[in-house]
C-alpha cells in the first residue's frame, strides 16, 4: 500500500494525474505482469489502470491513410470526404494532425 491513511486508520485514495498514470502504465508495460497483479503489488485497483489506459490512449489520434498529391512544387495536398487541404511540404507534423482532428470534428456539425 500507499501508507496513505487518515487518523482513524481508513486508507485515503490516493488522485492519479495524467504524469502518473503515464509513469505507471509505463511501469506496468515494461515488467510485464498481468494489470491484476501489477495493481495488487501498487496496492491500487486494477480498475484504476484500465481507467487510465483507456483515457491515455483516447488521446492519440488515429491515423487513416488518405490519397496524397502533390499540387504544386513545395506543397501537398490531401483529398478525403471531399475536403481538400493544400499545405506546405515543410508543415509540422503535429501542426498538420491539429487541423486533419479538428476538421474530422467540425465535418460532423
Amino acid at each position: 500500500m500507499d501508507g496513505k491513511r487518515t487518523a482513524d486508520g481508513w486508507r485515503r485514495w490516493q488522485v492519479w494525474g495524467e504524469g502518473e498514470a503515464r509513469e505507471a502504465l509505463a511501469e506496468l508495460s515494461r515488467s510485464g505482469e498481468s494489470v491484476a497483479s501489477y495493481a495488487r503489488r501498487r496496492g491500487v485497483s486494477a480498475q484504476r489502470i484500465y481507467y487510465w489506459r483507456k483515457r491515455v490512449t483516447a488521446k492519440i489520434p488515429a491515423f487513416v491513410a488518405v490519397p496524397v498529391a502533390t499540387a504544386r512544387p513545395g506543397q501537398i495536398e490531401v483529398v478525403a470526404d471531399g475536403i481538400t487541404i493544400r499545405i506546405r511540404e515543410d508543415v509540422d507534423a503535429d501542426r498538420l494532425a491539429d487541423i486533419v482532428e479538428s476538421l474530422g470534428r467540425h465535418r460532423r456539425c
